[in-house]
């Protein structure tokens, strides 16, 4: 993810913030939407004891289900106006224990085609500022063309 990213339309930066408010899991969960450009999201999650393992580290689901979050609004940034995207498939590499303050995932589009949309992955425990890889994801989601 070391791309120079470029800014979204404003209209369309709205509409995908709208959404992230429309998620019920992760407006309960407490999840930010940090920041949003072209083809990239980064979403951060306050690590909270009752959410992790019997190790004290955040929950492999979890993790999973922030990775892939994170990649769905990244998707959405580069979709047609009127569509939308559903996870067809993706796959967590698990690196280091997820621990910390604060849970970081951040997305970027590997390819957009016009029935999917390739995406990468990486989630991040943080503490003080300092973020440690703990997982990387690559994700794939199918292009829903507009409901008529």
């Amino acid at each position: 993810m070391t791309q120079p990213r470029k800014p979204l339309d404003p209209a369309l930066e709205r509409q995908v913030r709208e959404h992230f408010t429309t998620v019920p899991l992760l407006g309960t969960l407490g999840v930010i939407l940090e920041e949003l450009s072209a083809g990239f999201c980064e979403m951060r999650l306050p690590i909270r004891p009752e959410w992790c393992q019997e190790h004290g580290y955040l929950h492999g689901g979890l993790v999973g289900t922030l990775l892939d979050s994170a990649a769905g609004h990244a998707a959405t940034t580069v979709l047609p106006e009127g569509y939308d995207s559903v996870t067809v498939e993706y796959k967590v590499n698990f690196l280091a224990p997820a621990r910390g303050e604060v849970f970081i995932a951040r997305a970027e589009v590997l390819k957009a085609g016009r029935s999917l949309v390739v995406l990468q992955s990486h989630g991040y425990g943080a503490t003080g500022g300092v973020e440690t890889r703990c997982a990387s994801a690559i994700v794939t989601y199918m292009v829903l063309a507009p409901r008529e």
